[in-house]
């Protein structure tokens, strides 16, 4: 099956890199870190639904110019919920032929999460682990990238200063065991009672960062972060055209439609010359101006920007007490977007690409698709 995609991106911040005690993004006025490319899909080559119908439905000043997510909605994700006009964006969009991309990428627990492949890679050199108790070695490898995320927002600043020392990512293999150490020593600080008992960390976070101890305690002796190494000193993610190409050559033999993005525009070019899948991929940059449809993206992107922003914040055990607080209106949007998303989904699981964490995922799934239960969750409190 071919299809025709319409991108827009939201949050794209060029590149992620750290700046002793903190991430360049957290002097933002909003930060966030979420990158999301995002927007609408058909398929074939024409859609059967008019577009130009939804833009009249809206009825926008006739001083806009072009349909941007701002017109839309205002605020975090909770206020976007009492908008109106997205209401109308969103019964239309289930009722067309269109449905919804994403590619959601939490870009700190991205850049985070080599350390633990490299952990079991030097534990694996002995035999020292076995994954069968934990569902395997893929559920092992997330359930402890999801705890050091979790210890990175519990103490941001000492966690950034110590990768910051080790010139993280390029750890010098001379100095990887005193690196594992000092992650070794955060992770035992708050797994030990006293910080539940101090209200600091709940019973799930303080298991789970007793665990990743015990990984480096096995690591005590590593001798290399192999899979980290091959970064400049302190530069998280140097780009995000791989995001774009990953999400292009995915769907080779569709049609890809990408709002104007020059410094993508200049990698794929460069790409090309010896990129020959990449080079046969039908995509063109835009000016958004003249596409309805990557207008439509923009609002898409800023919206599930907001959304998978508010749910790396939500805490588990908040999420109950959330969800009830909603009115009856921002119930109905939120109704909206999990059947957008399950439309999507049910048309092409790939439409829908996520790079967060464990926790992220169980919010996101909780929060959007199901009535939250807390006797599901009574080790969260």
């Amino acid at each position: 099956m071919s299809y025709t995609f319409f991108y827009d991106e939201s949050n794209n911040i060029r590149k992620l890199f750290l700046k002793g005690q903190r991430i360049n993004t957290d002097s933002h006025a909003n930060p966030s870190p979420c990158f999301v490319l995002a927007g609408i899909v058909h398929e074939g080559d024409v859609a059967e639904s008019d577009i130009k119908e939804l833009l009249n439905a809206l009825k926008l000043p006739p001083t806009a110019k072009e349909l941007k997510f701002k017109q839309v909605a205002k605020g975090g994700f909770l206020d976007n919920l009492k908008s109106a006009k997205l209401v109308v964006i969103l019964e239309w969009l289930l009722k067309s032929d269109y449905f919804i991309h994403y590619d959601n990428i939490n870009m700190e627990y991205w850049s985070l999460v080599d350390i633990i492949d490299d952990c079991c890679e030097h534990v694996d050199k002995y035999g020292g682990l076995n994954y069968a108790p934990a569902g395997g070695k893929r559920t092992y490898l997330d359930y402890h990238k999801d705890a050091l995320y979790e210890l990175m927002k519990m103490d941001k600043s000492n966690f950034l200063s110590l990768l910051s020392k080790y010139g993280y990512p390029k750890v010098e293999p001379k100095d990887a065991a005193s690196f594992n150490k000092g992650l070794n020593k955060l992770a035992k600080k708050y797994s030990r009672p006293e910080a539940r008992a101090r209200k600091i960390v709940d019973k799930r976070t303080s298991f789970s960062l007793l665990s990743l101890s015990k990984l480096f305690d096995m690591c005590r002796n590593i001798e290399e972060y192999f899979f980290v190494y091959d970064h400049k000193a302190g530069s998280l993610i140097d780009g995000f055209s791989i995001f774009y190409d990953q999400r292009v050559k995915l769907f080779n033999d569709s049609k890809h439609i990408l709002d104007n993005e020059f410094e993508i525009q200049k990698c794929f070019e460069q790409y090309e010359n010896f990129d020959k899948e990449l080079s046969s991929v039908n995509y063109e940059f835009v000016d958004s101006s003249s596409y309805l449809e990557v207008q439509v993206s923009d609002v898409l992107c800023g919206l599930f920007k907001n959304y998978f922003t508010f749910i790396n914040n939500l805490k588990l055990s908040n999420l109950d007490e959330v969800k009830s607080s909603l009115t009856h209106s921002q119930r109905y949007c939120l109704l909206l977007i999990s059947d957008l998303i399950s439309k999507s989904d049910k048309k092409n699981k790939d439409f829908l690409f996520y790079v967060m964490s464990m926790g992220e995922h169980e919010k996101h799934k909780q929060f959007m698709f199901g009535d939250y239960n807390k006797s599901n969750h009574a080790d969260a409190a």
